[in-house]
């Protein structure tokens, strides 16, 4: 009751200073975490082996792109498609395209020639990898890539 007597005969300062203490007294909200892409536990062998091949292809690099599409837009027109073959494929799409036209845009340039290679290992590394993780069923998303994925699919 002494709270509330001293909050009405204070002033609008001693009011304002009161209301930020109790502010940060009281513990603030975490954020929501966003819904991240994953096999379900009842995700099929298949699903996980569509999803590892899009990224797999990329051991091939420019005619690879060609079979990620192709299993995105197989999916995409599938009655009961998965998300979790989706969002792989349309990963894997997107970052090999990028990945082939930074290494063409570095190839033409005598100077920038080894960065391309390097580019090159790198990437195809960088793809099996995704490749092993999605055939595990676990998480996987390109950096930079697999957020724009998300946010061009929501």
């Amino acid at each position: 009751m002494s709270d509330e007597h001293e909050l009405h005969g204070a002033t609008a300062v001693e009011e304002e200073e009161a209301r930020q203490r109790a502010a940060e007294e009281q513990p603030e909200a975490e954020p929501e975490a966003e819904p991240e892409i994953e096999a379900a536990p009842a995700a099929t062998a298949e699903e996980k082996f569509l999803a590892a091949l899009s990224h797999f292809c990329i051991v091939a690099l420019f005619p690879a792109i060609i079979a990620p599409l192709m299993i995105w837009m197989t999916e995409r027109n599938r009655a009961g498609r998965s998300a979790y073959v989706m969002h792989h494929a349309q990963q894997a799409v997107l970052y090999q395209v990028l990945l082939v036209g930074a290494i063409i845009v570095l190839s033409a340039t005598v100077f920038l020639s080894p960065v391309a290679l390097l580019l090159a290992l790198a990437g195809v590394i960088y793809g099996v990898v995704g490749g092993i993780l999605a055939c595990t069923g676990r998480k996987f998303n390109y950096l930079w890539v697999g957020e724009y994925v998300k946010r061009w699919t929501s």
